[in-house]
């Protein structure tokens, strides 16, 4: 419930519960309440400033909360716990930053040694799922914006955490990029992790997510929880038909099938798969 008090399921990773944030005299978020549950992807999109990456400041134990409270598998978070969490949380907050005369590889293996849980073959292995070479001998100076990003998404993830907290993950990233990116949060969807994506831009991320809110006037606010009918199609003109539907897109197309995917609510579901069966469908 929004703004209202709401039992965590046993099946929560993460419960926002009446959480409000105040810096200075200045109120930042106001009453805010949701959870996240094992395999569950949610999307959080604000504008500039609207309080969203401070949303993700406060899952992650990096700042706390002025009133209300946050449960991480069930334990309180708690101000000046020397350590902040106690969850193993990935965490990508606004841009990341790297020792820039060294290469990806180092930075991430350099990385690993604080909490010492992973090899070196789990960190390339990382690397090598958002589409970078661990071998590369490139340092980081030298990387693009996308191979930055790249590069913290695979800080992120490197760890194999239960809780994925992502800034504007598809920032920077080109096609490949987010295809990969994809791929990636299908992973630990599988795998019961919860995952929280923050934007501007509900087009960025809307594909990933299973539930989407919206941080306006301080509040949170539910959208229309969005799934998707996946269908491949050979037909072009078909396939222009089906696009039609709103916020529908191109997700990919191979060996000749374009694969689109297509939003529905439970309201509209069988709607939409009428609309779906009068085309030919792969």
């Amino acid at each position: 419930l929004i703004g209202g008090i709401e039992l965590m399921s046993k099946d929560s990773i993460i419960e926002f519960k009446n959480v409000s944030k105040k810096i200075g005299q200045k109120e930042i978020l106001s009453d805010i309440s949701f959870e996240v549950n094992k395999g569950e992807v949610i999307g959080i999109i604000g504008s500039n400033g609207s309080g969203k990456t401070t949303l993700l400041r406060l899952a992650s134990g990096l700042s706390y909360s002025t009133d209300g409270e946050i449960k991480i598998n069930n334990e309180i978070l708690k101000q000046n716990k020397k350590i902040c969490t106690p969850y193993n949380i990935g965490i990508l907050i606004e841009n990341p930053i790297f020792i820039q005369n060294m290469t990806g590889f180092k930075n991430l293996y350099y990385l690993s040694k604080i909490i010492n849980e992973i090899d070196k073959e789990e960190v390339s292995n990382s690397m090598k799922k958002v589409g970078l070479d661990p071998n590369s001998k490139q340092l980081v100076s030298q990387y693009s914006l996308g191979m930055r990003q790249r590069l913290g998404i695979a800080q992120a993830i490197m760890e194999n955490p239960d809780l994925l907290l992502l800034d504007e993950p598809t920032n920077g990233l080109d096609e490949q990029g987010i295809s990969l990116f994809g791929s990636i949060i299908e992973e630990f969807k599988n795998k019961n992790s919860g995952i929280i994506i923050v934007s501007h831009d509900m087009n960025s991320i809307k594909k990933f997510c299973d539930r989407v809110y919206l941080v306006e006037d301080k509040k949170l606010i539910l959208q229309n929880k969005i799934k998707y009918f996946k269908v491949e199609l050979e037909n072009v003109k078909d396939t222009e038909e089906i696009l039609k539907i709103k916020d529908s897109y191109v997700d990919g197309i191979k060996n000749g099938k374009t694969t689109v995917m297509i939003p529905y609510t439970d309201n509209d579901k069988s709607t939409i798969q009428d609309i779906i069966k009068s085309y030919n469908v792969v």
